[in-house]
């Protein structure tokens, strides 16, 4: 038995038919590929052939409809995390060097070993297979916040995989991505970030935790800082370069210079105190008196930078964070990460009374609402300044 139904489009016909096989309707598509040779795919409808025809003739011509407009798309071979794999090294140049750091480790500890197992091909991957991954990955315990971000790397390779012709649609599109949660910033108050420089002097981070504290750098700024950024004369410092966490092509972490920052907003000038430049000409002496006592043995290729150890070499990102940690720990102060001495510097100047415009071209943030998002709720004190004002004038 065959009935056939046909749809014209871009020059071609695009015909297909119903098959009885085995006591059960199939629709038949007829499709020209490529290079132009025509080819059937066979859809299971699942209806048997008694008292099904006009339902299984539907069926048919909605598929046809489906693929109106289309070129014949060969359904792709290749497993959905191998697909995923290849698609972070082609946009690895696309992108900045952490920003490729963190695909991989989401998708060599999460994504892949996820959809490896459940062996689904990228041409047969649906909605409920990415839902159902963010699900377990959620009672698994990481945040809303991170499988958004595991959301963004599926959903912009099957944008890439429908714009190659590999597949017809973004299912990702169809999927509920979690609800992304408010981050409250922690942070040292005043008297915390003193005896934070108390036990920190002399350490080889002591720099970046300065720089850090006083200017609300981020760790790749701080390392990134030069002492041709600092003028000296007008007392000013420039933020232009940073210093990423990388690997070589043995697979070894390393630090790799960028001179690149992440947006425009990023590269600012901001002023320096007498107390800052007093203490940038102290560390510029120190380095010299290093280079002097090491001889030899000392490193000059880093002699423009101002994050260094005695023997010269550069400083590395994981290297601050790992001892700011242990430097914490060992002095019994309060646990927080080294980033978030730039959500000090922050809040201390929000405390002091600088308006969030200010504070947000002080950071170097791109978007305005980062800067409100983050910081509007630390001031506790204004707000009780705030009802108090209420309560003198308002009368129950």
């Amino acid at each position: 038995m065959s009935i056939v139904s046909g749809y014209y489009y871009g020059g071609i016909i695009m015909t297909g038919s119903l098959q009885i096989k085995n006591g059960y309707f199939y629709a038949v598509l007829n499709f020209k590929d490529k290079e132009g040779k025509r080819k059937q795919k066979w859809v299971a409808t699942e209806l048997q052939e008694r008292g099904n025809k006009r339902k299984a003739e539907q069926v048919l011509k909605d598929l046809i409809a489906e693929y109106e407009g289309l070129d014949y798309i060969e359904p792709s071979k290749k497993l959905f995390c191998d697909f995923l794999k290849e698609w972070v090294e082609m946009d690895k140049h696309n992108v900045q060097v952490t920003t490729y750091d963190g695909y991989v480790h989401m998708l060599n500890k999460h994504i892949y070993p996820y959809f490896k197992e459940k062996g689904i091909m990228l041409s047969k991957i649906k909605p409920m297979d990415i839902q159902k991954y963010y699900s377990v990955k959620l009672d698994e315990g990481l945040s809303p916040n991170t499988v958004i971000k595991h959301h963004g790397i599926i959903r912009t390779s099957l944008q890439y995989a429908v714009k190659t012709n590999l597949i017809k649609e973004n299912i990702a599109d169809l999927v509920d991505k979690p609800k992304k949660e408010r981050y409250y910033a922690s942070h040292y108050n005043l008297d915390e970030l003193n005896k934070l420089f108390t036990v920190a002097k002399g350490t080889t981070i002591e720099p970046c935790i300065i720089i850090a504290s006083f200017f609300g750098l981020r760790r790749s700024e701080v390392l990134g800082v030069k002492w041709e950024s600092i003028d000296f004369e007008n007392k000013l410092i420039k933020i232009c370069n940073k210093v990423v966490r990388g690997k070589d092509k043995n697979g070894k972490l390393t630090s790799i210079e960028l001179d690149k920052m992440k947006s425009e907003t990023s590269f600012r000038t901001l002023p320096l105190c007498d107390t800052m430049l007093e203490y940038f000409k102290k560390v510029l002496e120190q380095q010299k008196n290093n280079a002097e006592i090491m001889g030899n043995s000392y490193i000059h290729k880093y002699d423009n930078y101002i994050c260094v150890n005695a023997m010269g070499d550069l400083i590395k990102p994981d290297y601050v964070s790992d001892t700011f940690n242990t430097l914490l720990k060992k002095n019994g102060l309060r646990h927080i990460r080294y980033h978030d001495l730039r959500h000090s510097c922050a809040s201390l100047l929000v405390s002091l009374g600088f308006n969030l415009v200010e504070i947000q071209q002080w950071l170097g943030h791109a978007d305005f609402r980062i800067t409100a998002n983050t910081y509007s709720h630390v001031d506790m004190k204004e707000k009780f300044k705030m009802v108090d004002t209420l309560e003198k004038n308002l009368t129950l």
